[in-house]
């Protein structure tokens, strides 16, 4: 299928040597955008122009900056345990970093899209989760995402900077090195008789494939009306129990046994899945089911030594 041309012309994308970030930049370039790719790391792949980057010091993404340009902020502590076991880590990178590049959005009329996490909502909220659920974090994480979004809207409303929020549920595909999905692949790679899993097996969840959350992305920033939050997921709620089914019977042991240790981590949140409504109303759609999704996960991670270590 041929790559449509964006509609969007300049891009500085931030933590673009992240799983996401990366896969941005790829896409946004493969249709014809001028693309900075930006990171504390280094973007090793010489397919635009990248630079090595502090964005929590002060102005750091102004000379950067067009009239047209938009900032997908990737950039982002992404660890629930980590979060906990150094919030203020978590703070420094996550809520003093994005307030950096508001800054600038602000001062050179910008557009801005957030990223934000289905881990700032209360854990007693009626399911499927929508854009008013009750907001109360469990973990330093989602504290310091609805601080980000909260600074989303304020800076919308006092100074008119063009802020949208993509709520992103449970993200994976092609690039990944962790999580949930990454772990269940490795784990019956290692050892096809016995699988390990945290929790209850009771965790529902809510997948959306990496090329769907790249489209949802820029849906987002082409259709998306500016101060408002979209929940970016499939809508489709899966039992973790399940999905390590799915996967086991695709990787060809069906029969393997799964042990359940009862216990999970500070901050985990037991069950999410989100409305997408409000999403679908500007134009995305899934179009890679599950299944389609993990049997291109396991084959590239099959063939893909990244990330063994669990």
């Amino acid at each position: 299928m041929s790559i449509l041309k964006s509609t969007i012309e300049h891009a500085i994308v931030t933590g673009a040597s992240g799983f996401i970030g990366r896969a941005l930049v790829h896409n946004l370039v493969a249709k014809g955008v001028e693309v900075i790719a930006v990171d504390r790391n280094p973007f090793l792949e010489n397919i635009c122009h990248s630079v090595l980057l502090d964005i929590t010091k002060p102005n750091a993404l102004d000379h950067l900056i067009k009239s047209n340009t938009v900032i997908f902020h990737m950039a982002a502590k992404a660890s629930v345990p980590k979060s906990v076991a150094s919030p203020m880590d978590d703070f420094h990178d996550t809520c003093y970093g994005f307030f950096q590049v508001l800054e600038s959005a602000r001062k050179k009329n910008c557009k801005v899209i957030f990223p934000s996490t289905a881990s700032i909502f209360d854990i007693n909220c009626e399911l499927p989760l929508t854009e008013k659920s009750y907001v109360k974090p469990s973990s330093p994480y989602g504290a310091a995402k609805v601080s980000g979004e909260s600074y989303c809207f304020v800076y919308h409303k006092c100074y008119k900077t063009d802020v949208r929020i993509a709520r992103m549920f449970s993200v994976y595909g092609l690039g990944m090195n962790r999580f949930v999905i990454h772990d269940i692949i490795r784990k019956i790679q290692k050892n096809s008789k016995e699988l390990v899993l945290l929790g209850d097996g009771e965790q529902i969840r809510d997948y959306l494939y990496i090329d769907d959350i790249l489209n949802g992305l820029e849906i987002i920033a082409c259709n998306g009306v500016p101060g408002e939050d979209y929940n970016l997921a499939s809508g489709q709620s899966v039992r973790i129990i399940d999905l390590a089914r799915t996967i086991a019977s695709l990787m060809g042991v069906p029969d393997i046994k799964i042990s359940l240790t009862g216990k999970s981590f500070p901050g985990d949140v037991p069950k999410w899945y989100g409305d997408i409504s409000k999403v679908q109303s500007i134009g995305f759609k899934q179009n890679v089911s599950l299944t389609e999704a993990l049997k291109k996960t396991i084959k590239w991670l099959e063939s893909n030594t990244i990330g063994q270590t669990i």
